[in-house]
């Protein structure tokens, strides 16, 4: 057992029945339930998700990221979800946005690229965070996001073009993988391929169904989120992250993968912008994969597991938000490291968080679970 693993076992300990981290002798296909045909990620199956960077990488082949969130009234969500994307082990971030939006986003990371539209290449997209929905659009800059990212959404629709399966299937390979989140939800195409990546809550869950003629509650969705996830996959042919207690992570059943589900969720992270952070890993994610497989000359999407990647995302955002209510003044996780490797018990002391301290601890994450893969 590596020094790492040790720690990590060491640092989460006894968590009241949750299991953050899962035995380091456990495999990935144990966890698999057959009947449910779930499989629990652990942080070991989360970094395979991870792209280790190699000596000849410049910013463009370790993936780029384009980001369209935040508005006049909600710009957070647009420093939010580029300063989680920019930690998040990839070479690039594009931003498209207001003015208002753009400032504050160079303010806190000079490093993104902003623009009043997305251009250059992109290996993924986030949309939504920040953005109001149809009810809530009183701004003539949102109803201009709107139509963008409507516009954006509109080329993964399954629906649109009358076509033949591989004509599809070669439309799709050329599209990046798209996060979408919050606001952008209500845009979304009746039908759409799995590239396409639907992080809702229960509550925004419930909002989509409608679209569909179908009448569930937020509360019915929260009571059994892996039955809704799967079937919020079916109706969409997105890969669907319904968040909560326990995330569940779906494809559409004619891909005959199973449900990924992330326990990895600290009630910490029931906090203001904590989604806005999760949807930027998210895209992240998906960049540097497809990234990846660019380089390894493998554009097949069929053999791309965006549930899975989505479902690692899930895992990150948690085990960082667990670093975060268990770090001391200043953020110091090296010492935190040093501290939990030298104690005999499990370190239990947590403290509040803002979703800001998710992003202050994801680089020491991510380098952990890059160094186990």
């Amino acid at each position: 057992m590596c020094l790492t693993t040790i720690t990590l076992n060491t640092m989460f300990g006894n968590t009241d029945g949750m299991n953050y981290i899962a035995k380091p002798d456990s495999s990935h296909t144990d966890d698999k339930n057959s009947a449910n045909n779930e499989i629990s990620v652990d942080i070991h199956l989360a970094s395979t998700s991870l792209r280790t960077p190699h000596a000849s990488d410049n910013k463009y082949s370790r993936g780029v990221l384009g980001v369209i969130t935040g508005s006049n009234d909600y710009p957070g969500a647009a420093v939010l979800s580029t300063s989680a994307a920019i930690h998040a082990n990839i070479g690039m971030v594009r931003y498209s946005g207001p003015l208002r939006a753009q400032n504050l986003v160079l303010q806190a990371s000079p490093e993104v690229v902003a623009y009043e539209q997305l251009n250059g290449k992109i290996d993924a997209i986030t949309v939504g965070c920040g953005i109001p929905d149809e009810s809530h659009c009183n701004d003539e800059t949102a109803l201009s996001q709107r139509k963008y990212i409507a516009s954006i959404l509109a080329q993964y629709s399954n629906g649109t073009y009358n076509r033949t399966n591989n004509a599809e299937t070669q439309l799709n390979n050329n599209l990046p993988p798209i996060c979408v989140d919050a606001g952008a939800l209500d845009l979304l195409p009746k039908q759409v391929c799995e590239k396409v990546v639907l992080t809702p809550h229960a509550g925004e869950l419930s909002s989509l169904f409608t679209r569909y003629d179908l009448e569930v509650s937020a509360q019915q969705i929260a009571s059994n989120p892996t039955h809704y996830a799967q079937k919020a996959a079916n109706l969409t042919g997105a890969t669907v992250l319904l968040k909560g207690a326990t995330t569940a992570v779906a494809s559409p059943s004619k891909l005959h993968s199973p449900i990924y589900i992330a326990q990895y969720a600290p009630s910490w992270l029931a906090t203001a912008g904590s989604g806005d952070v999760l949807a930027g890993i998210l895209g992240a994610l998906l960049a540097q994969h497809e990234k990846d497989n660019e380089n390894d000359n493998n554009d097949n999407s069929n053999n791309k597991n965006y549930a899975l990647i989505a479902a690692s995302a899930a895992v990150i955002h948690g085990v960082c938000a667990v670093f975060a209510s268990r770090s001391s003044g200043g953020n110091n996780y090296t010492q935190l490291v040093q501290d939990i490797v030298k104690s005999k018990r499990a370190l239990t002391l947590e403290h509040p968080i803002v979703a800001s301290d998710i992003i202050n601890a994801l680089p020491h994450v991510l380098g952990i679970l890059i160094n186990i893969k």
